[in-house]
């Protein structure tokens, strides 16, 4: 994503750019590896001013920038908004994630993460362990999704038999072809780190 600014002075200007957050307005630390700002003198004392963020995401960069532009003599200021828009069809959780404490089928102890979206075009739902990998289903671990009509679906991992060394960040990835959504969801549990058998995928 690219923002871009131009403006005429005679004298060399500054570019300053902030992004509305909380009601105020703070500077963006660019020129890491996600942000850069670039500026460079064109043609006819024309300035150009560009902030270049990779890979943005609705989390981090939705909202208003400002560009601020000074020198000796005044300033100008222009208001960028940033939008993403979800494509029609594509996956979107309709409620908070939950994590429960249940009694499996077979009558053991158990922890579900629980989630809601609605979507189109035939949804997949996978789950990642705390490990970065993609799990499968096994004796402990069981996936659950239902269709609850009019778009809407919960999916759900099971996991039984749960210890300390389960603890950590799951993600919930649903995908289908109009686009994919993503939800984390950590899990502590306290006591000894017993070893267990790795229910993800090599």
């Amino acid at each position: 994503m690219v923002m871009e600014f131009r403006a005429k002075s005679i004298l060399e200007p500054t570019f300053v750019w902030q992004k509305l957050v909380g009601g105020g307005a703070e500077e963006i630390i660019a020129n890491s590896d996600r942000i850069k700002a670039v500026k460079k003198l064109e043609a006819g004392n024309v300035y150009y001013s560009a902030l270049e963020i990779k890979e943005p995401t609705k989390d981090k960069d939705a909202g208003q920038f400002i560009c601020t532009v000074k020198n000796e003599s005044g300033k100008l200021t222009a208001t960028f908004t940033v939008k993403f828009e979800v494509p029609e069809g594509a996956p979107s959780f309709t409620r908070k994630p939950q994590i429960l404490q249940q009694t499996s089928s077979g009558g053991e102890p158990a922890i579900c993460f629980d989630i809601g979206y609605s979507a189109r075009m035939n949804p997949q739902v996978t789950w990642i362990s705390p490990k970065s990998k993609k799990m499968k289903e096994s004796s402990r671990i069981k996936f659950k999704t239902n269709d609850e009509g009019n778009g809407n679906f919960t999916a759900q991992l099971e996991l039984t038999n749960y210890k300390a060394k389960d603890s950590g960040t799951y993600t919930c990835n649903i995908k289908n072809d109009a686009g994919e959504a993503n939800v984390e969801l950590t899990l502590n549990i306290e006591g000894p780190l017993d070893d267990y058998a790795d229910d993800s995928e090599n």
